[in-house]
């Protein structure tokens, strides 16, 4: 099935320059190595590669491939037609369809801090990509969208997924908020076992001062959940050479559950120093440090750091996922 989809891709890709009036390439590319300076050496990479194509004057393709990670393939994760019906037929609205195989998410408007603490659940589809449909509704800067997979009976489990959210996108110069109902894994029309969300940011500067604020609450319908709430909240703030951010976490079981920190300083144009912490406050452990440089290379970054890991599975901040116990590491990243 996967070959068969791969060649599908393959052969809309020749066949896009028939019908297609403009296309665009786009993507990154990761790669370095890394080690503990003894038996435990080995290489990171990564690649994508994202296809924005303009079939006409309503719709377009987007195809984005996962392409090498860790040196495998991954396979295809987009491949979506948008067709803007608002302005096919003049509506006084914004209505947008995007329908094909993707992953809709919600805004996520929230992600301040460096380590996702503002993201404590992850309502992406637990079976990743499926084929759907996206409608998004717009009027001035409200955007409402439901999202929806048939799925079928699996282990008798319907798979389908359901999405249904509204967004205010800037009512005010750098507020952005929204909510929303996820449901994944169940029947579409058992509604009660999905979860709510709601989430905001703010972003403001002053006499050279910028300053980013992010909030998350999430609430879990099923009567079983081991955490029937969680919330996150994310900091930032910049000033001349520096930015600090701090993001926290926690649950129904624990309160308070994760602490992060990272501090970057740019000394000259050319070149970051960091540092990043995760510490989990529930076990009071210190599950990472992760310090470094980051020189920008024109259009390439690089990466030389040390992560202090103690394996406890935490997020990291620029060392390369999957690095292990107290490893160097050297990461180069491009974007085209």
């Amino acid at each position: 099935m996967k070959k068969l989809l791969i060649l599908s891709v393959l052969l809309g890709l020749m066949a896009l320059p028939m019908f297609a009036s403009d296309i665009s390439f786009g993507g990154d590319v990761t790669f370095g190595f890394i080690g503990d300076f003894g038996d435990n050496e080995n290489e990171v990479t990564d690649a994508t590669v994202d296809l924005m194509a303009t079939i006409d004057d309503y719709n377009s393709l987007t195809i984005n491939t996962d392409g090498l990670e860790g040196g495998a393939w991954t396979g295809i994760s987009k491949i979506l037609v948008s067709t803007d019906v608002g302005a096919l037929f003049g509506l006084p609205v914004g209505v947008v369809i995007n329908w094909g195989w993707d992953d809709p998410d919600m805004n996520e408007f929230q992600n301040i801090s460096g380590y996702g603490n503002e993201d404590p659940w992850d309502f992406s589809s637990p079976s990743g990509e499926y084929w759907g449909l996206d409608f998004l509704v717009s009027y001035n800067f409200i955007e409402f969208e439901f999202a929806f997979n048939p799925g079928g009976t699996v282990s008798g489990v319907n798979t389908g997924d359901l999405l249904v959210g509204l967004a205010a996108k800037e009512p005010i110069p750098g507020l952005n908020a929204e909510v929303y109902y996820y449901q994944n894994e169940s029947a579409i029309d058992e509604f009660g076992e999905g979860r709510i969300g709601v989430d905001a940011a703010y972003s403001a500067e002053f006499s050279g001062f910028a300053l980013d604020a992010g909030v998350y609450f999430g609430f879990d319908l099923l009567d079983t959940a081991a955490n029937a709430w969680a919330y996150g909240v994310g900091l930032s703030g910049a000033y001349s050479i520096a930015t600090v951010t701090v993001g926290l976490d926690g649950n129904e079981t624990d309160a308070l559950n994760t602490l992060s920190a990272t501090a970057v300083v740019a000394p000259v144009d050319l070149l970051d120093i960091y540092v990043g912490m995760w510490y989990d406050v529930a076990n009071s452990d210190l599950v990472e440090a992760d310090l470094g440089v980051n020189p920008h290379l024109g259009a390439v970054e690089m990466y030389l750091g040390y992560l202090i890991d103690n394996g406890a599975g935490g997020d990291n901040f620029n060392a390369p996922p999957g690095i292990g116990d107290n490893a160097a590491y050297v990461k180069f990243d491009v974007n085209y």
